[in-house]
């Protein structure tokens, strides 16, 4: 059922009575109850008369008058040769009540009247009875009902005139209070049967041409059962028309027990003034089931039976499309879940909006949602290598493999690998990116480890030749450019070796590192130290001002290393040789200066202790 549908406010829709089979019974009812309510009469006045014979053929007269007003032969004559001609319907309707109200009437010429008090009093309280059932019986015409009313009591009316009874001799004027009372209720029951359409079968039958060419399946229940349904739904549930009506409401539930739940539902909607809409999985005539919209509303929904009006939609295209759709996401969202770690969103502005946990242990990026929650890695302002990505990501296009240095509290930033596309709207505007995000924080922590070992000592984290030798390059350009000075120190520790055979190679890594410390506080922080081999360290001068500087800071060296390494052993003293080469004097490359310096280190060491040789 489609929401903006609106439910048929017409109280005919529902209140309708069923004919064909159920107004049949209905009349069957009828003549059944007059037929009893002769015998009564009979068995009750037959004791009371001395000649009770007249009785029986009064009986027999009026049940053969009651026969003939409910042939079929004449129901049928008046339903289809007359069916159109208004006045012929009354008339007949007239004229059948006024037979039948001669026929009760007679009863009081059969002596009766004047056979005993107690009769005349049964008499009064038969033909009482009779008008006032006719009061219902025939509340469809006050007409109709007035004829049958005088047909009836004016025999007896004439008798109280005529021979008032002594035990009431006003009886005549309460007859005809008591017939005026009748036409009241008659008159009563018509107006209240008046206030509904249904009272007219021409008037149904125009209202269910109409609902048979709805394109939307409607039911019109009362209670529990169906009343009444168009054609639509007989062919939503593969079924013939004929085989609906009377039938539980329950029986097209693919789930009988539903019932109640739908049942109590309904009742509480329509109690607050409000229609009632479900979905809900009916079966068909052949057995297969279909999700259906059911919209219902109640007409009168303090009155019980409740009277209601239903529309059921087959909707089941549509649910299998939605149904396939989250089917689509389970698998897409499972996909990203063995695929990623994070599913996020950003809007124009790229301030995190959305961020859903995949893979993830945490979801400490939460707390980023509202806010621009990474910062590039860069290096010059742009991140390393990925300069194409990044403009593709602030230009709004789509990108992948995005490396991103997020920030996670006091514990160390947190690296992502993002791949995002645009979002836009129903205008084609740009409203912000979505993607996924692989956490490979571990990643760029074992790389940046790997880097490390490839250009550091192992032992003593200091610079190794490759490194050194990419900062002197460096150091040579920049100062070729600023005609400046570069300065090499290498430092040659003389046995060395000797720590190792009497203390152990541990005493000898603590000794090396000891050294690193030391010579890395003789120098500025502009400067470097690295460790070529074993025993031999560096100092790269960067930004010499003139040689003589080069001197004093490998005097300050030796002084450093001239101190006792460990607490009290001799041989713990060791030879320091140092050699100085300086850029454009002495050498105008890198390796030029480098092995100018060791050259001089070695002429130190041929000269025997701790010295500095230089040009």
């Amino acid at each position: 059922m489609k929401s903006g549908c609106v439910l048929p406010p017409n109280p005919a829709l529902v209140l309708a009575p069923a004919e064909g089979s159920s107004r049949s019974w209905a009349r069957f009812r009828v003549h059944v109850i007059a037929q009893l309510a002769c015998v009564l009469a009979v068995a009750a006045l037959w004791p009371q008369l001395s000649h009770p014979d007249p009785l029986l053929a009064w009986w027999l007269g009026t049940a053969s008058i009651q026969l003939m007003l409910a042939a079929p032969s004449l129901r049928r004559q008046s339903s289809t040769a007359f069916a159109d001609d208004t006045a012929l319907h009354t008339y007949l309707a007239t004229a059948g009540a006024l037979l039948a109200g001669a026929a009760w009437g007679a009863l009081s010429l059969l002596g009766p009247y004047e056979s005993s008090p107690h009769a005349q009093l049964t008499l009064f309280l038969i033909l009482g009875g009779v008008i006032l059932g006719g009061a219902g019986v025939l509340a469809g015409s006050r007409g109709t009902h007035a004829a049958f009313a005088g047909a009836t009591l004016l025999p007896l009316f004439i008798q109280t005139l005529a021979s008032p009874p002594p035990a009431l001799p006003l009886a005549g004027l309460w007859l005809t209070v008591f017939a005026l009372l009748a036409v009241a209720i008659n008159d009563l029951l018509h107006s209240s049967l008046r206030t509904a359409p249904f009272h007219s079968g021409e008037y149904w039958r125009q209202h269910e041409t109409m609902l048979d060419h709805a394109s939307e399946a409607i039911v019109l229940s009362h209670g529990n059962r169906v009343l009444r349904s168009n054609q639509r739904f007989a062919e939503l549930i593969h079924d013939a028309p004929g085989n609906i009506a009377g039938r539980r409401l329950a029986s097209w539930l693919a789930d009988r027990r539903e019932w109640q739940r739908h049942a109590r539902a309904a009742a509480s909607a329509f109690l607050r003034g409000q229609a009632y809409r479900e979905s809900a999985r009916l079966r068909r005539g052949d057995g297969s089931v279909f999700w259906a919209d059911i919209a219902a509303q109640a007409v009168a929904p303090a009155h019980a039976p409740l009277q209601i009006v239903w529309i059921v939609s087959d909707v089941s295209e549509r649910v299998g499309t939605t149904a396939r759709q989250q089917l689509a996401s389970a698998q897409l969202h499972d996909l990203l879940g063995h695929s990623a770690d994070w599913y996020w969103q950003t809007d124009a502005q790229h301030r995190l909006t959305r961020i859903t946990r995949h893979g993830a242990d945490d979801d400490h990026l939460a707390d980023s949602i509202g806010r621009h929650w990474w910062h590039f890695h860069r290096a010059d302002g742009v991140p390393a290598g990925q300069a194409a990505t990044l403009r593709a990501f602030e230009n709004c296009h789509g990108f992948r493999n995005l490396l991103l240095e997020v920030p996670d509290g006091e514990r160390t930033p947190r690296w992502l690998n993002i791949c995002g596309v645009p979002r836009v709207n129903e205008d084609g505007a740009f409203i912000g990116h979505h993607g996924i995000a692989l956490d490979v924080t571990e990643q760029v922590r074992g790389n940046e480890r790997v880097r490390h070992l490839a250009y550091h000592d192992a032992l003593t984290g200091l610079p190794n030749r490759r490194l050194l030798t990419d900062r002197l390059h460096q150091a040579i350009a920049r100062a070729q450019r600023q005609h400046g000075q570069v300065g090499v120190i290498l430092v040659d520790l003389n046995d060395f070796k000797s720590v190792d055979e009497f203390d152990g190679q541990a005493a000898g890594d603590r000794q090396l590192l000891d050294t690193a410390s030391r010579l890395r506080a003789c120098v500025r922080a502009c400067d470097t130290v690295a460790r070529l081999d074993d025993n031999d360290f560096v100092i790269l001068l960067a930004e010499l001002e003139r040689p003589a500087d080069a001197d004093q800071v490998a005097a300050k060296v030796l002084a450093a290393l001239d101190r006792p390494f460990g607490d009290s052993a001799p041989y713990t003293l060791l030879g320091t040789h140092v050699g100085i080469a300086t850029f454009p004097l002495d050498a105008d490359d890198a390796d030029g200066l480098l092995a100018l310096a060791d050259a001089r280190a070695l002429q130190a060491r041929q000269l025997g202790g701790p010295r500095i040789a230089h040009a």
